[in-house]
C-alpha cells in the first residue's frame, strides 16, 4: 500500500504542510499551555491591582492628596484593562468567552476573599496595635510622605507607623474606604495566596515536569504554606511577603525558560510591591535576583540577563524612591539608614523579646535548626525553654501554637522536621546521579532552561539548578538573625518543595517514592495547621461577637468603662460599630477590678466607681 505522502510521476506535488501546521500550533498551543497562560494572566492581574493601588496612593501623597475610594476604583479599572489586553495579545485567549472567563474569575476571587476577611476579627497583637492604627490614620488623611506622627497622635505607635514599609497599608486603606469595614483589608492574604497558586501552577504546567494532579498539589502546597495559613485572618504581613516571593520565583522561572513581554512586565510590577511589604523584603528579593542573574550569566543566557537586570533596576528604583518614599527615603534623610529600625545603631531588638532562654546568643544556623526540629510552641522569655522533638510526632498541645499568628518555635508545622529529613535523603540520592552525569557530559536542549532530559531523567543543568536553588533559599534564611521564627524566614518552606521537584525529575523509583512521602507529609502538616487555626478563629470570632452584642445591650442603660491600652483605635472602632456606650480609662492602674473581655486580650472592662 502506497504512503499518503508518495507523489506519483507527472503529478503536481501537494504543498508542504509543515509551515501551516507549525503556524497553527503557534496560534493554538496545546491545551496545557493555554490553561497555563490563563492562570498566568489571572495571577498577574492580582499583582497589577496591588501595583496600581500603591502607585496611585504614592502619586497622590506626592501631590498632598490623601487616599480616597476613587483610587480603588481607578486601580480596579486599570487592572481590568490589563487583563483584557493580555487576553487580546495572546491568540489562544482571544474571544468574548475567554476574556469574560478571565474577568469573572478575577472578580469572583476578589469577592470571595472579601467575604471571608469580613467574617473574622483580627485579634492578633500587632494587627490591633499598629497595623489597624496605620490604616485608621491613613483613612483619616495622614500623608506619610510629609507628616511624621507623634506619640499622642498614634497611641504610642509612632516608631512603627513612621518608619515601617507601608505598601500593604495603602491598598488595605483603599478597601476600608470603600467597604467602611476595616476587617475587609485582610482580604489580600487570601488573594495573594490565590495569585501565588495561579502563577506556580502556570509555571509547572509549562515545564511539564509533573503530571497535572501533582502540579496542582505542589502548587497548593506552595501557595497555602503554614505562615500564609496562620496569618490569613490577620493584618500580619509575612504571609503576603511569602506569596509575593513565590510569585517572584515563578516569574524568574518563566524568564529562564521562555521569556515573553508579560514576564518582564510582571517583574516590573511585582518588585515595587514586594519591597514595600516589609523592610526585609528588599534584602530577600535582592539576594534572590543576584543569585538568579549569576545563574543566567553562567548558563550564557545573556539576553535574559540584560533584560532582567534592566527591568529589576527600574523596578527597585520605583519601589524604593516612589512607592517607598516613606520609609526608605525618609528613613535615610532622618535616621541615616533606609532600613531603620530593623538595622542600624538605634535599631529595635526583635530577637531578644521573641526568644526563650536557650535561643539567646545562638547563631542563625542553630536558630534555623531549632525552627525546623523543635516542638511547635509559643514560649519566650528567660524562664522558658524550647525543646527539640522526635520527627514525625505530633501532640495536641503542640497544635495549640497555631491558634496564633506567630508560632515562635517549630513554626513550619509539627511534621516539617520529618519532611526536611526526607528532603535531605532525596538530595543525598541525587548526588551519585549528578556525579555519574558529570562524567558523561552529554547534554542536549530541553524544557527548563535548555537541556534535554537524559535517559534516566532530568539533564545535568536542571539538577545543578535545583541544588543551587536550595542553597539560595538557605542563604536568604541564614542572613536573618531571628531565623528561629518561621514568619521571618517563610521561604524555608520552599526547601522540601524543591526537593520534591528534584525527586520527580529523575527516573529513579526510590527517589520518586521519597518525593511522594515528602508530598504526603507536607499535606498532612498543612491540614493539621489549617484545621487548628481556622476552627479556633471561628470559635473566637463567634465568642467576640457575642461579647460585643452583650456589652452593647448592657451599655445602653449603664455605660461601661474600658482600658484599651495599645488597642485603642482598632477596638474603639469596633465598639462604635456595635453601638457600645463607653468611656475610656487611660491607665491600667485606674481600671478598677479590670476583667479581660477575651482570654488573650489586653482590653479590660472596668468597674464603675
Amino acid at each position: 500500500m502506497e504512503s499518503l505522502t508518495t507523489v506519483k510521476k507527472n503529478e503536481t506535488p501537494l504543498p508542504k504542510l509543515a509551515p501551516y501546521i507549525d503556524h497553527r500550533q503557534e496560534i493554538f498551543p496545546p491545551r496545557s499551555e493555554r490553561i497555563s497562560d490563563s492562570f498566568l494572566i489571572l495571577g498577574s492581574s492580582i499583582v497589577c491591582f496591588l501595583f496600581a493601588s500603591v502607585l496611585l496612593a504614592s502619586l497622590a501623597f506626592l501631590f498632598r492628596i490623601p487616599i480616597t475610594s476613587s483610587q480603588f476604583f481607578t486601580a480596579a479599572g486599570i487592572t481590568l484593562l490589563y487583563a483584557i489586553l493580555c487576553c487580546l495579545l495572546h491568540p489562544a485567549r482571544k474571544g468574548y468567552f475567554n476574556i469574560s472567563l478571565v474577568l469573572v474569575l478575577w472578580m469572583s476571587s476578589f469577592f470571595v476573599c472579601l467575604l471571608i476577611s469580613k467574617g473574622f476579627f483580627d485579634l492578633s497583637y500587632d494587627g490591633q496595635a499598629y497595623h489597624q492604627e496605620a490604616i485608621i490614620q491613613l483613612d483619616q488623611g495622614w500623608n506619610p510622605f510629609y507628616e511624621q506622627l507623634t506619640s499622642l497622635q498614634s497611641n504610642n505607635m509612632q516608631r512603627w507607623l513612621n518608619h515601617y514599609s507601608k505598601g500593604v497599608w495603602f491598598y488595605a486603606t483603599m478597601i476600608f474606604k470603600v467597604t467602611k469595614d476595616i476587617e475587609s483589608g485582610k482580604l489580600f492574604h487570601f488573594w495573594l495566596m490565590i495569585a501565588a497558586l495561579f502563577v506556580t501552577l502556570s509555571l509547572l504546567l509549562r515545564l511539564q515536569l509533573l503530571s497535572w494532579y501533582l502540579a496542582v498539589l505542589v502548587s497548593i502546597l506552595v501557595a497555602f504554606n503554614p505562615v500564609s495559613i496562620y496569618q490569613s485572618l490577620s493584618f500580619y504581613l509575612d504571609g503576603q511577603l511569602m506569596s509575593l516571593m513565590v510569585i517572584l520565583i515563578g516569574v524568574l522561572g518563566f524568564i529562564y525558560r521562555e521569556p515573553k513581554w508579560i514576564h518582564y512586565f510582571l517583574l516590573l510590577m511585582l518588585i515595587p510591591v514586594l519591597v514595600n511589604v516589609k523592610l526585609t523584603a528588599g534584602i530577600y528579593s535582592g539576594l534572590i535576583l543576584i543569585g538568579y542573574l549569576g545563574m543566567l550569566w553562567v548558563r550564557s543566557k545573556f539576553e535574559q540577563f540584560r533584560k532582567t537586570l534592566i527591568y529589576s533596576l527600574v523596578a527597585f528604583l520605583l519601589g524604593f524612591v516612589l512607592f517607598g518614599f516613606n520609609p526608605y527615603v525618609t528613613n535615610t534623610l532622618q535616621m541615616g539608614n533606609p532600613f531603620y529600625p530593623a538595622l542600624g545603631t538605634d535599631r529595635s531588638d526583635y530577637t531578644y523579646p521573641q526568644f526563650p532562654a536557650n535561643f539567646i546568643g545562638k547563631d542563625s544556623v542553630s536558630l534555623l535548626f531549632y525552627s525546623i526540629f523543635s516542638k511547635s510552641d509559643n514560649v519566650r522569655g528567660t524562664e522558658k525553654m524550647a525543646h527539640l522533638k522526635i520527627p514525625f510526632t505530633v501532640s495536641k498541645d503542640e497544635l495549640d501554637a497555631f491558634t496564633d499568628t506567630n508560632a515562635k518555635q517549630g513554626g513550619f508545622g509539627p511534621l516539617f522536621g520529618g519532611a526536611i529529613l526526607l528532603s535531605l535523603s532525596i538530595i543525598i540520592g541525587i548526588l551519585p546521579i549528578l556525579f555519574s552525569r558529570s562524567k558523561k557530559q552529554g547534554s542536549e536542549k530541553s524544557n527548563l532552561g535548555g537541556e534535554k532530559n537524559a535517559p534516566d531523567g532530568a539533564s545535568l543543568p536542571i539538577l545543578y539548578l535545583g541544588l543551587f536553588s536550595l542553597a539560595l533559599i538557605l542563604a536568604t534564611c541564614l542572613i536573618n538573625p531571628a531565623s528561629s521564627l518561621a514568619r521571618f524566614v517563610p521561604q524555608m518552606w520552599l526547601f522540601p518543595i524543591i526537593a520534591i521537584l528534584l525527586a520527580y525529575s529523575v527516573k529513579n523509583k526510590a527517589l520518586r517514592i521519597l518525593g511522594h512521602l515528602v508530598l504526603m507529609v507536607l499535606i498532612l502538616n498543612n491540614v493539621l495547621i489549617g484545621y487548628t487555626y481556622y476552627s479556633y478563629n471561628i470559635k473566637i470570632t463567634r465568642l467576640y461577637n457575642q461579647r460585643l452584642e452583650q456589652m452593647a445591650a448592657i451599655s445602653r442603660e449603664n455605660p461601661i468603662q474600658f482600658y484599651f491600652g495599645a488597642f485603642l483605635s482598632s477596638n474603639t472602632l469596633r465598639f462604635d460599630r456595635f453601638g457600645i456606650v463607653y468611656s475610656i480609662v487611660k491607665s491600667r492602674e485606674d481600671c478598677l477590678n479590670g476583667q479581660r473581655i477575651l482570654p488573650n486580650s489586653i482590653i479590660m472592662k472596668c468597674e464603675t466607681k
